[in-house]
Protein backbone atom coordinates (compact mmCIF):
# COMPACT_ATOMS: atom_id res chain seq x y z
CA UNK A 1 0.00 0.00 0.00
CA UNK A 2 1.17 3.59 -0.71
CA UNK A 3 2.72 5.47 2.15
CA UNK A 4 0.00 7.98 3.78
CA UNK A 5 1.48 11.08 1.91
CA UNK A 6 1.40 9.72 -0.81
CA UNK A 7 -2.43 9.00 -0.96
CA UNK A 8 -5.12 11.87 -1.69
CA UNK A 9 -7.80 11.65 1.40
CA UNK A 10 -9.51 14.82 1.01
CA UNK A 11 -12.98 15.06 -0.29
CA UNK A 12 -11.99 18.69 -1.66
CA UNK A 13 -8.90 17.34 -3.78
CA UNK A 14 -11.11 15.04 -5.42
CA UNK A 15 -13.44 17.31 -6.09
CA UNK A 16 -10.96 19.93 -7.32
CA UNK A 17 -9.32 17.36 -9.65
CA UNK A 18 -12.61 16.02 -11.09
CA UNK A 19 -13.65 20.02 -12.39
CA UNK A 20 -10.15 20.79 -13.10
CA UNK A 21 -8.44 17.69 -14.28
CA UNK A 22 -7.42 16.09 -17.39
CA UNK A 23 -8.54 12.29 -17.86
CA UNK A 24 -8.15 9.51 -19.83
CA UNK A 25 -10.54 6.67 -19.84
CA UNK A 26 -9.98 2.59 -20.66
CA UNK A 27 -12.85 -0.07 -20.51
CA UNK A 28 -12.44 -0.87 -16.80
CA UNK A 29 -10.36 2.47 -15.66
CA UNK A 30 -10.41 6.66 -15.73
CA UNK A 31 -7.34 8.77 -14.64
CA UNK A 32 -7.71 11.80 -13.78
CA UNK A 33 -4.63 14.20 -13.49
CA UNK A 34 -3.41 17.60 -12.75
CA UNK A 35 0.15 18.57 -11.99
CA UNK A 36 0.87 19.54 -8.14
CA UNK A 37 2.65 22.28 -6.41
CA UNK A 38 3.59 19.75 -4.01
CA UNK A 39 7.30 17.76 -4.34
CA UNK A 40 5.68 14.48 -4.91
CA UNK A 41 2.86 13.10 -6.08
CA UNK A 42 -0.43 11.70 -5.05
CA UNK A 43 -2.66 9.11 -5.75
CA UNK A 44 -6.20 8.56 -5.09
CA UNK A 45 -8.58 5.58 -5.30
CA UNK A 46 -12.65 5.49 -6.18
CA UNK A 47 -14.90 2.27 -6.37
CA UNK A 48 -18.67 3.44 -6.53
CA UNK A 49 -21.30 1.79 -5.10
CA UNK A 50 -22.77 1.25 -8.67
CA UNK A 51 -19.68 -1.84 -9.03
CA UNK A 52 -21.11 -3.81 -6.05
CA UNK A 53 -22.84 -2.86 -2.96
CA UNK A 54 -20.20 -5.35 -1.29
CA UNK A 55 -17.46 -3.00 0.93
CA UNK A 56 -15.48 -5.66 1.00
CA UNK A 57 -15.34 -6.24 -3.12
CA UNK A 58 -15.12 -2.66 -3.74
CA UNK A 59 -11.79 -2.32 -1.09
CA UNK A 60 -10.45 -5.71 -3.05
CA UNK A 61 -10.54 -3.95 -6.34
CA UNK A 62 -9.13 -0.77 -4.71
CA UNK A 63 -6.20 -2.82 -2.85
CA UNK A 64 -5.36 -4.76 -6.40
CA UNK A 65 -5.06 -1.23 -8.48
CA UNK A 66 -2.86 0.11 -5.55
CA UNK A 67 -1.14 -2.44 -5.24
CA UNK A 68 0.23 -2.09 -8.95
CA UNK A 69 0.33 1.85 -9.26
CA UNK A 70 2.83 1.13 -6.02
CA UNK A 71 4.88 -0.63 -7.73
CA UNK A 72 5.17 1.93 -10.87
CA UNK A 73 4.77 5.02 -8.10
CA UNK A 74 8.37 5.65 -8.93
CA UNK A 75 8.44 5.80 -12.65
CA UNK A 76 5.76 9.00 -12.35
CA UNK A 77 8.49 11.90 -13.15
CA UNK A 78 6.43 15.21 -12.53
CA UNK A 79 4.79 15.69 -9.17
CA UNK A 80 1.20 15.46 -10.22
CA UNK A 81 -2.02 14.54 -8.55
CA UNK A 82 -3.87 11.65 -9.94
CA UNK A 83 -7.30 9.95 -9.20
CA UNK A 84 -8.07 6.50 -10.73
CA UNK A 85 -11.87 5.26 -11.21
CA UNK A 86 -12.57 1.93 -11.31
CA UNK A 87 -15.27 1.64 -13.63
CA UNK A 88 -16.12 -2.33 -13.83
CA UNK A 89 -15.44 -5.07 -11.48
CA UNK A 90 -12.21 -6.41 -12.86
CA UNK A 91 -12.33 -9.64 -10.61
CA UNK A 92 -12.16 -11.73 -13.51
CA UNK A 93 -8.81 -10.02 -15.36
CA UNK A 94 -5.74 -11.66 -14.97
CA UNK A 95 -3.34 -9.33 -13.13
CA UNK A 96 -1.25 -9.01 -15.68
CA UNK A 97 -3.58 -7.48 -18.03
CA UNK A 98 -5.20 -4.75 -15.27
CA UNK A 99 -1.13 -3.77 -14.67
CA UNK A 100 -0.63 -2.85 -18.46
CA UNK A 101 -3.76 -1.55 -18.63
CA UNK A 102 -2.59 0.87 -15.61
CA UNK A 103 0.71 0.98 -16.91
CA UNK A 104 -0.40 2.72 -20.52
CA UNK A 105 -2.59 4.90 -18.43
CA UNK A 106 0.21 6.17 -16.34
CA UNK A 107 2.52 6.69 -19.70
CA UNK A 108 0.06 8.85 -21.51
CA UNK A 109 0.60 11.44 -18.61
CA UNK A 110 1.61 14.84 -19.70
CA UNK A 111 1.87 17.73 -17.24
Amino acid sequence: MLARTYRLRKNSDFQRLYKTAKRFATPNLVLYYTKSNLKYSQVGFVVSKKISKSAVVRNTLRRRASGIVEDMFNDIKEPTKIIILIRRDFSGIKPSELQDEIKKLLERLTI
